[in-house]
């Protein structure tokens, strides 16, 4: 058996959310803690011709500052919770102010983000055919309360991701679909079986949307969509829709000396300019995550005003943002030579900065650490410059595929957010080579509806952004996958992804992804506008927050966070 261990978060944090150099657990009050301070660097040696005299010893550097328990700290969510189970939840708005409430199995490394460490699982083990991991997990964890948490949550949980029951919704079941069998081994190991060995496997589990259940309680009530029990840092206190939901820190948290505050508390704030409102007067001292924090300009305002406050700019999910996506199922746009034609004519770069804002960056059909490099990215239709060359050919195009004097159609849109920046500055691009769009608004629900009955030519959807890996960047392309809008099938594509799923070798998966998104280029069912771009800032108050890991879902349970006052 080959063996992975990984030791349990625990804090590793300097102020400023710096990494320090190893890692232990911490027990007892913050009295009672010593603070980590990275070694000195060493001064390069010199070689001097003359004598020089002796210098003074430098003077100490004062002590880091110290933890401290207590306060509580406030954020805003940008939306309403669709409900409290986070299993069946689509929506960010669900799983940001309640991630705290819950751990799952194995976790995202804060620092370095892209390692993937214990959580509820203290070690796993993985079989030689890459189809068997037994995950050991932790002994004597609670669950909120008040039972211990076993083997049988864990099986009860995945199982309830992978294959739901009647009535039971799983959002990102896909995912999951290698897990042939969860299998619960005494009280304290659980074994996951796989049809085929799943280079994504492990991305899927430490994902922060994988978080483990109580099984006696879901049995008990059916769903946990108007409560939350988990074994997380916070307990669930309290939501009243339209105002705030509140979570208490959890005094048996099976990482000793964890969490630092008191509490949490979300305001449902959803005015951009009342969320900056209650940031500079400090009745929430962060912002939401994801596209629910800051735009540029306010940003820009609380740098000014607020000294100290710590803002960064982050990018969004993998994949995620909007794009446009042509209906390859009929006239005109089942007809590669005009898909070419419309990308020939859209331009990258004046999208990003004059309907985002500057708020996203370039792009190509896969982001995060799968992201083509820089020189190739541009150089791709759509994003190249200058672009006098490809009107002229995306006209060309236009009239062999039998429209010499254009398209005229409809632009189906989600209503809110940028998209209707977005449709003006692309209906303005695209009718330089005579393609004449009419941007239709559509509420969410009506929007979800239009798109999967597919009664369109090309529509601005809403990628979705879960991991960085292609396993979920690509499934918007593949055949079978529900996330296929464009009704796009093409069997080059369809085994290069097979392939890659079940590659193990890293350098040979990054060939064979390579391949298949120059393939996508070539076809170009979906061209995507940008990556997104987004902002996060904090009250200098807040100590401890290591930044933004491998992604807005994952490291958004607070537990290491404090509060200097």
């Amino acid at each position: 058996m080959l063996r992975k261990k990984s030791f349990v978060m625990v804090s590793c944090f300097m102020i400023l959310g710096l990494l320090a150099p190893g890692c232990a657990r911490e027990v007892g009050p913050p009295a009672a803690s010593k603070a980590v301070v990275p070694p000195a660097a060493s001064a390069t040696a010199i070689t001097r011709l003359t004598p020089k005299p002796a210098e003074p010893s430098p003077a100490p550097k004062p002590a880091a500052e110290q933890p401290r328990y207590g306060g509580t700290l406030t954020g805003w969510a940008s939306s309403e919770p669709e409900h409290l189970d986070i299993h069946q939840a689509a929506s960010g708005g669900s799983l940001y102010p309640l991630a705290a409430v819950y751990d799952g199995l194995i976790q995202y490394n804060p620092m370095p983000p892209y390692d993937i460490i214990a959580d509820l699982a203290e070690s796993w083990e993985i079989g030689p055919d890459g189809k068997s991991y037994l995950f050991n997990l932790q002994r004597g964890v609670k669950w909120h309360d008040g039972l211990n948490f076993t083997s049988e949550d864990a099986k009860f949980s995945l199982e309830r991701m992978v294959n739901p029951q009647k009535g039971t919704r799983s959002p990102r079941q896909q995912l999951y679909a290698p897990i042939a069998k969860v299998e619960a081994v005494g009280q304290d190991k659980v074994r996951v079986s796989l049809d085929h060995p799943s280079a994504s496997l492990l991305a899927a589990l430490a994902w922060g949307w994988t978080v483990m259940m109580p099984k006696h309680v879901i049995e008990a009530r059916g769903d946990m969509k108007n409560h939350a029990i988990g074994t997380g840092p916070f307990r669930f206190q309290a939501y009243v829709a339209g105002s705030h939901l509140a979570m208490k820190r959890n005094s048996d948290y099976f990482v000793k000396g964890r969490p630092y505050v008191d509490g949490i508390t979300w305001y449902v704030i959803k005015d951009r300019a009342v969320q900056l409102a209650a940031f500079r007067t400090k009745k929430v001292l962060m912002t939401a995550y994801g596209s629910g924090g800051f735009d540029p300009l306010a940003a820009e305002i609380v740098k000014k005003e607020i000294p100290g406050v710590v803002v960064f700019e982050y990018p969004g999910p993998p994949g995620g943002g909007a794009s446009l996506t042509f209906n390859v199922t009929r006239p005109p746009f089942n007809d590669v030579r005009a898909r070419q034609a419309a990308v020939l004519a859209l331009d990258q770069g004046a999208i990003i900065e004059v309907a985002l804002r500057g708020g996203g960056k370039r792009t190509g059909p896969l982001g995060g650490t799968w992201a083509m490099p820089e020189q190739e990215l541009l150089a791709l239709p759509g994003v190249r410059q200058p672009r006098a060359a490809d009107f002229a050919e995306a006209k060309k195009l236009l009239a062999e595929a039998g429209y010499p004097n254009g398209i005229k159609t409809r632009l189906p849109l989600r209503t809110g957010g940028l998209f209707s920046n977005i449709a003006v500055v692309v209906t303005d691009q695209l009718s330089k080579i005579g393609i004449a769009l009419t941007p239709e608004p559509l509420e969410a629900v009506v929007f979800n509806v239009t798109q999967r009955q597919r009664n369109w030519d090309l529509m601005m959807t809403s990628q979705t952004g879960r991991l960085d890996d292609p396993d979920t960047q690509l499934s918007h392309w593949i055949t079978d996958s529900p996330d296929n809008f464009s009704g796009f099938t093409d069997k080059l594509v369809d085994d290069l992804y097979a392939k890659q799923s079940q590659e193990m070798n890293s350098q040979e998966r990054k060939r064979i992804v390579s391949q298949l998104q120059r393939r996508l280029i070539e076809q170009m069912p979906v061209f995507r506008f940008y990556e997104p771009l987004y902002i996060f800032a904090h009250w200098p108050d807040l100590k401890g927050f290591p930044g933004v890991g491998a992604g807005i879902h994952n490291n958004v349970r607070w537990a290491h966070v404090w509060l200097s006052q």
